[in-house]
Order: C-alpha cells, then structure tokens, then sequence
C-alpha cells in the first residue's frame, strides 16, 4: 500500500460529449478530500478524453466491443494504490460529509453503500455549487416509491482484500445494470457490508 492514499475511487467510462462535463465535475469532487487516487478506466476503439487534462490517472484500454463496466471496474483495482477502494459512476456526488461518514464505516465493515437514495437532478441543478445541491430537499428515489437502491451500484466503498475475496466484479455483464445486482449478491452472501442513511445526486 502506498501511503499517500487513503482511498483509490475508480470510474469506469465511455466518452459521449455530453457526459464529460460531469466526468469533470465528478473528478473535482473526489479530489476535493485530501489523500484521494482518483483512476478513469476509458473503453473504446480510441481515446477521446486522454489529452484533457482531468486531473486523474487516465487508463485506456482498446476495445470494439460494447462497454463492460465491471471490465473497467477490473482493470482500475490492478493500478489502485490504497486498501480502500470505491467504485463510482462518473455522475454522482455526495454531501462530503455524509461521504467520509461512508469511509469511517469501513472500520467496523467490508464494504458500505455510503447513500440509501438518489435525488436525480435537472440541467439546472446540476449547474448549481455544492451547497445548494445538498440542500434540495425533495426525496429521492428510494425514499417514496418502492424502488430499492441498489447497494453495489453507484458509489460502493469496499476494503482491498474483500473485493478480491469475492472475485473483484463479473465480466459476464455488458452495458450498465446486471452487473450492480450480480455484485450484491455476492456482497450479501460472502461480506460484512452495510447501508448509510444518507443521498446521493445524479448529475
């Protein structure tokens, strides 16, 4: 372990224009909490965002085939230099301390899902600083419908030997979703996890 980091957050992207304004604003987030690695794991038949200067360990791999989240998932853990490790999408951010709430727990847990809702936000929120998306107060989903969050989609905090303990994440899955509720499963049956009563916002 490199003790410069307390904690390597790993993104898993494929360029569309549209999404790079929030790539950008998720990196500045996370680097925002000092002694964070913050790793973007590219998939596609060629970069787009290498020469951006994103503030963040950028990692290309070539690939034709469609996106494989838990594939880029897998490659950002070989090149993370801390025990604690955090799988986030490149839209989502968090109340800071609602997130280091996430981090204290993995004292006592193998991994944490360190939010229970999502609050989804307009254009025009998403434009808005820190401090005004954490004071939205409209409930978010999980919270007034009975769609459940999903405890390894998102952001998911989990110490190094667990998630090597349950294989890292399955390549089987290709796009964005089967592989989230394959990961809970296996989070369920095999680790000490936990779930944070706190919200998280999409971009």
């Amino acid at each position: 372990m490199n003790p410069k980091y307390s904690f390597t957050f790993i993104i898993g992207y494929r360029h569309i224009p549209d999404r790079l304004k929030n790539l950008r604003r998720t990196i500045d987030w996370v680097n925002a909490f000092s002694g964070s690695q913050v790793i973007v794991v590219e998939q596609d038949e060629h970069s787009k965002i290498e020469n951006l200067n994103l503030r963040c360990q950028h990692i290309f791999v070539k690939s034709e085939m469609p996106y494989n989240r838990s594939w880029a998932f897998n490659i950002g853990l070989k090149y993370a230099k801390s025990d604690i490790i955090i799988f986030g999408d490149s839209d989502l951010i968090m109340n800071p301390n609602d997130f280091i709430n996430g981090l204290k727990a993995m004292n006592e847990y193998e991994m944490v899902s360190p939010y229970h809702s999502v609050v989804d936000l307009t254009p025009e929120e998403s434009n808005m600083d820190l401090q005004s998306i954490v004071n939205i107060n409209r409930p978010g989903r999980g919270e007034t419908d009975n769609q459940k969050i999903n405890i390894s989609g998102g952001i998911a905090i989990f110490r190094r030997d667990a998630i090597l303990k349950i294989g890292g994440w399955s390549e089987d899955f290709i796009g964005w979703g089967g592989e989230d509720d394959f990961q809970t499963i296996k989070v369920k049956n095999f680790l000490k996890w936990s779930e944070l009563k706190a919200r998280c916002y999409h971009l």
